[in-house]
């Protein structure tokens, strides 16, 4: 809604100067929304450089390769562009479950809430609650607004995207996670998504690995089985973009134009490199 001016009659049919009506209230109203938005956003600089903590740097050797099913490993992680080392520490943070020890944001939670302020611990309780990265399928849209079936569980999403849909037609599957921000979800970090010719198999694996995963973990939650192998997410969208003639990743793409991005994606994994 565009507000009116100062000196303008309320909105609300009062017959008052927006100054002596409204107007408070409304500014208070987007200085919590801001207060909100800027909560979500420290939130994820802080999770970035937490994970990048050198305790962790064995962990990220390990799951490198794997998350990427062998087309990054330590030695080529500089390679990553800025999307690909973003959605990679995401999963890092938030899924990948380490031995004996909480996940990546558990620990952050544990060590740093006390000293956030309380909209960033609001936010951060809610997190650790999130559900994990998945694949969903869009249903429809309107403007920034998103509705979104869970391609596994069939449950039903809205998420706000400030970009909109971009190039995801109805019936395609968004690669994300959906994080809340006070009351409305949003992706996590910039989405992947698989176009229609490319969602292929994708049912029958996750099949298969649900079978799987029950079979070895009697009772596990959606969200467990979807922690413990939605990498398989990205290992399909890797093989079909190698099927339709694209590279998977910007490391073997011959005419990558992301040299600037790409500087900002090495200050993201350089640390690794020093051990």
């Amino acid at each position: 809604m565009n507000k009116p001016g100062r000196n303008d009659p309320c909105y609300c049919g009062s017959g008052e100067k927006y100054k002596k009506c409204h107007q408070k209230i409304d500014q208070a109203e987007e200085r919590e929304q801001r207060a909100w938005k800027e909560a979500g956003r420290f939130l994820h600089r802080e999770l970035l450089k937490f994970a990048r903590d050198e305790r962790f740097a064995e962990s990220f050797k390990e799951v490198l390769s794997f998350y990427w099913d062998g087309y990054y490993d330590v030695d080529t992680a500089e390679e990553m562009s800025m999307d690909e080392a973003l959605r990679f520490f995401d999963w890092f943070a938030f899924d990948y479950q380490p031995k004996d020890s909480p996940r990546l944001v558990e620990l952050y939670h544990q060590e740093h809430r006390q000293d956030l302020s309380s909209h960033q611990q609001e936010t951060l309780d809610k997190w650790l609650e999130a559900e994990p990265s998945g694949a969903y399928e869009l249903v429809d849209f309107e403007g920034q607004t998103l509705q979104l079936r869970d391609f596994v569980s069939g449950e039903n999403y809205e998420a706000f995207e400030p970009s909109g849909r971009g190039s995801v037609e109805i019936g395609e599957v968004i690669l994300a996670r959906l994080l809340p921000i006070k009351d409305i979800l949003q992706f996590s970090t910039s989405a992947a998504y698989l176009p229609a010719a490319e969602i292929t198999d994708l049912a029958d694996k996750l099949k298969q690995a649900k079978e799987a995963d029950e079979e070895a973990n009697p009772g596990a939650t959606h969200a467990e089985f979807m922690r413990r192998n939605n990498h398989l997410l990205i290992h399909h969208a890797l093989a079909e973009a190698k099927v339709q003639g694209r590279p998977p990743v910007a490391r073997v793409n011959p005419n990558r134009e992301d040299k600037a991005m790409q500087s900002a994606a090495q200050k993201i994994t350089r640390i690794r490199r020093r051990r």
